[in-house]
């Protein structure tokens, strides 16, 4: 049997999170662990810190299954495509939109705003991308999900999509070797 760590991730992505997430697939990484099975239910968050860890876990040497067991949401989203596996409970959801900007500025100039329009649409190609390249759906299928001020597809949608392969209940091992991230 394959040396399989069982990561729960049910935070937010955010820099603590995100960090900590690192730190324990690279530990993963060291300890050569055959295969990560992620257990994700995750509002989104940072997109600078989610499309990171997508990178990083689509770079993984070893096989990596993403199973959402509640909700994956927003960037969350481009950071469960990553897997090389993906699957779904069947009463889990995942949703697409597109990015918003928290402003602490009070006055802006309206070159400001242009800068900040222009960066969130970045933001949202590159989510687009990188969930298209890691799925290998048409980049046109990612964006159209996104636009409208979002879409929510049920397990039995993102499966007809082809964005996760089957739908399956969870199941932890007896003996599992689990570790977890969640809010703090």
């Amino acid at each position: 049997m394959a040396k399989t760590k069982h990561i729960i991730f049910t935070a937010g992505v955010h820099p603590a999170s995100a960090a900590k997430l690192r730190h324990i697939i690279t530990d993963c990484v060291n300890q050569k662990y055959e295969e990560l099975y992620f257990l994700v239910s995750s509002g989104g968050g940072d997109v600078f810190e989610g499309l990171s860890l997508a990178t990083l876990i689509h770079a993984l040497p070893m096989k990596t299954v993403m199973h959402n067991i509640g909700q994956v949401d927003s960037v969350a989203t481009a950071i469960f495509s990553a897997g090389k596996e993906r699957v779904s409970n069947q009463n889990a959801s995942f949703m697409f939109h597109g990015v918003s900007m928290n402003l602490k500025e009070g006055g802006l100039l309206e070159q400001q705003l242009k800068e900040i329009y222009d960066g969130s649409k970045r933001l949202k190609a590159d989510i687009a991308k990188a969930i298209s390249t890691y799925i290998g759906l048409p980049l046109t299928d990612i964006e159209g999900l996104m636009k409208d001020g979002g879409n929510i597809l049920s397990s039995d949608e993102a499966k007809k999509r082809g964005f996760i392969s089957a739908i399956t209940e969870l199941s932890i091992p007896k003996d599992a070797d689990v570790v977890s991230v969640g809010n703090v």
